[in-house]
């Protein structure tokens, strides 16, 4: 079965659900009006054959920085995605890196030096953590 039946099959039973009010207006999936708006353009068929255009690489300049921090440091802490707030540790090093490579350095040694920073601000935070949790089961077994 053709994959463009399949759609507009799919189509019109979702659009038959809304206009027979099956299905609120406000509960229809994200997709339809997507697909309502942006119908395709050629039939979605597997044999079809696709344009021959180039693929343009999408490349950053701090990818090489961020391969190569993931490389090294075998542990990243995890990262709450949904405080924004919060930068990562892959953020973190990349600002520092920035930060150090605008003083004039070559790329390793801006590299060097901002990998010593992370790891002792990394220490620094670990050791934070400890003494406050040592000082909070100190609290706890003082109250009872």
């Amino acid at each position: 079965m053709c994959l463009y039946i399949l759609y507009n099959e799919i189509h019109f039973r979702m659009a038959s659900l809304l206009k027979g009010k099956a299905i609120k207006n406000e509960d229809a999936p994200l997709w339809l009006v997507v697909y309502e708006a942006f119908p395709p353009k050629y039939e979605p068929r597997f044999d079809r054959r696709l344009p021959k255009k180039p693929v343009t690489p999408i490349f950053y300049e701090e990818d090489l920085i961020r391969v190569k921090f993931h490389k090294d440091r075998k542990f990243i802490p995890a990262t709450n995605l949904a405080n924004e707030s919060v930068k990562s540790a892959t953020q973190n090093f990349l600002s520092m890196y920035q930060t150090i490579k605008k003083e004039g350095l070559s790329e390793d040694k801006a590299y060097e030096r901002a990998m010593e920073q992370y790891v002792s601000e990394m220490e620094t935070r670990t050791e934070s953590r400890k003494e406050n949790e040592s000082s909070s089961n100190l609290f706890r077994s003082s109250k009872f």
